[in-house]
């Protein structure tokens, strides 16, 4: 196997000297760029994001909190990133929360995170007198971004101005303080694909691990957009801090549903995403061709274009500079994660000029394990593990498919307050089991086959991946949106058989009924059965007439969908 010529990184022992060293190399360059209320982008510079880190720390730290536990609920903003590195830094112990979750389980999480106080964005004021009466440990409330005039709550803003004059002042006790980089500072919540949250406790030493192997893998420039929730590892970890590490502008999306007109408005060189988002942008980018007529001549393009590449001519950007231009004009690269992506949609995006890289990684490793980068991008794959840690495959199969292992400084600390999970999860000798299902391919890439609580196990002992069965659905039958393959519980006593449910297109259902669209997608997958393995057979197959519920990180929440038929 060869081995990869890494770029040079910076390893920084913690968060703060993240913040400080980009405050000192990069200045007054733009940081953030977000909407105000009032619609005008508004900007801030690294050596703000210092400054007032340093205040909000200060006053807190002032206040009497140091210690203590602060959950953050809100949008992706300036004022949210400045919480969580204000407490990181110097206060105590950060709780990311999904803004997604209904305010119960808001309330559960607090509760089992023992948070102190919490940062929240005025969307959530209607809502805090409601999660703070099951909520009584928590004594301090401070608001992201106050309506002009409110006073219920501490204003962050208020704080940082409080925090700037106890610096002036001489107070350098937050300044000052000291941090160790190997306990508990944050801990994050699993989104809950299988059910139960979890809380894994992270140390400054492993997300610093991730985000040192990310840079000596790939070099970020220009500008990033952040389309993904906040409170995600991917999202944090890699883009809000790598672009600390960086230097370069991270301009914040506002709302999912402002993502292409924000992409026009930023115009952003890269991004990070999820395969749902990718895809989608690959299947629009056909869809309109295909509305406008265009689409023979696209391919038509891209066949030329790919010629002129082999002699080292790259026109992608002249030549497809109308598709492009919906995207802002300047995107080159997107960075996916949380799934594996399908190889037809990196070379089909690769092909109109924007590089794909798919990456492998999970909340309990920080979340970085393996990447595909412009060293080594070999589409399928997750890529080679990042150089900062070790993988294994444990007792693989002929096939020498088992579950991924992982050792090194990016694994957790633990579950809080749950040694019992906590031990469940790590081998007598020290790896932790990631519970993905995997195998090493050609030139040390990895290749992840699904997770092992889905595995499908036929009476005849033959083993199914669902997800390999999905992807070749989607690759196969361009109408189906999202489609979960399963062996019905009230089969497995059986003899046993494998059911697809599909949610389709919905203009593809509008234009022929459900019940012509049924018969259609039935008939496909017998076609598709033709191709496969027979004990691979699609037997049964369902329409469904919503899409599948999701986490915020747009994977399936398949421990909520009823296989009993």
């Amino acid at each position: 196997m060869k081995k990869l010529k890494l770029f040079p990184a910076e390893r920084m022992r913690d968060m703060r000297e993240l913040v400080q060293r980009a405050a000192k190399k990069y200045n007054g360059v733009v940081a953030y760029k977000q909407y105000d209320e009032n619609g005008d982008i508004v900007v801030y510079t690294f050596r703000q994001l210092l400054e007032d880190m340093n205040a909000l720390g200060t006053v807190l730290t002032n206040r009497g909190y140091s210690g203590k536990h602060f959950a953050v609920i809100g949008e992706s903003s300036y004022e949210w990133i400045l919480s969580y590195l204000a407490v990181v830094n110097g206060v105590g112990v950060i709780v990311p929360i999904d803004k997604e979750l209904p305010n119960d389980d808001i309330a559960k999480l607090i509760n089992k995170a023992d948070v102190d106080g919490i940062f929240f964005s005025k969307t959530f004021e209607g809502d805090m007198e409601d999660i703070l009466s099951k909520c009584p440990r928590v004594k301090t409330t401070i608001i992201l971004n106050p309506s002009e005039g409110d006073t219920k709550y501490l204003s962050q803003a208020s704080l940082i101005d409080e925090g700037k004059a106890l610096v002036r002042n001489g107070n350098k006790e937050y300044i000052n303080a000291g941090i160790d980089p190997e306990v508990m500072s944050v801990i994050i919540f699993t989104s809950g694909t299988t059910g139960a949250n979890k809380g894994v406790m992270l140390s400054h030493k492993n997300i610093m691990t991730s985000l040192h192997s990310a840079f000596t893998m790939h070099r970020f420039e220009g500008t990033s957009i952040s389309v993904l929730p906040i409170h995600h590892t991917y999202e944090f970890n890699l883009n809000v801090l790598g672009c600390i590490y960086a230097g370069v502008t991270l301009c914040i999306n506002d709302s999912l549903k402002h993502v292409m007109p924000n992409l026009q408005t930023y115009k952003p060189t890269f991004s990070l995403m999820v395969p749902l988002i990718v895809e989608n942008i690959y299947k629009n980018i056909w869809r309109e061709a295909e509305k406008s007529g265009l689409a023979a001549h696209m391919k038509q393009g891209i066949w030329f274009s790919n010629i002129l590449r082999k002699f080292g001519i790259d026109r992608r950007r002249y030549y497809f500079k109308p598709v492009l231009d919906k995207f802002g004009g300047e995107i080159n690269m997107i960075v996916s994660g949380a799934a594996p992506l399908r190889p037809e949609v990196v070379k089909g995006l690769d092909d109109l000029g924007i590089s794909v890289y798919n990456g492998y990684g999970i909340t309990e490793c920080s979340p970085l394990v393996a990447f595909n980068c412009e060293l080594l991008n070999v589409p399928g794959s997750v890529g080679r593990p990042i150089p900062d840690v070790q993988v294994r495959i444990a007792e693989p199969d002929e096939k020498g498919i088992g579950e991924i292992q992982v050792l090194g400084d990016n694994v957790m600390i633990g579950f809080y307050k749950d040694e019992e999970a906590t031990k469940a999860t790590f081998t007598d000798d020290g790896w932790f089991k990631t519970g993905d299902l995997g195998k090493f391919g050609k030139k040390g890439v990895l290749e992840i086959m699904g997770r092992q609580k889905n595995l499908i196990i036929l009476a005849n002992g033959k083993n199914v991946h669902p997800e390999e069965l999905e992807d070749y659905l989607m690759d196969h039958i361009p109408y189906i949106k999202e489609v979960v393959v399963y062996a019905p519980e009230k089969a497995s006593a059986g003899t046993g058989y494998i059911s697809a449910t599909a949610y389709l297109e919905p203009d593809f259902l509008a234009e022929h009924g459900e019940e012509q669209a049924k018969k259609m997608l039935e008939e496909d997958v017998r076609k598709c059965n033709r191709q496969l393995a027979s004990y691979k057979h699609i037997n049964k197959v369902h329409l469904r007439m919503t899409e599948f519920e999701k986490t915020t990180t747009k994977k399936i929440k398949r421990f909520m969908f009823e296989k009993g038929e």
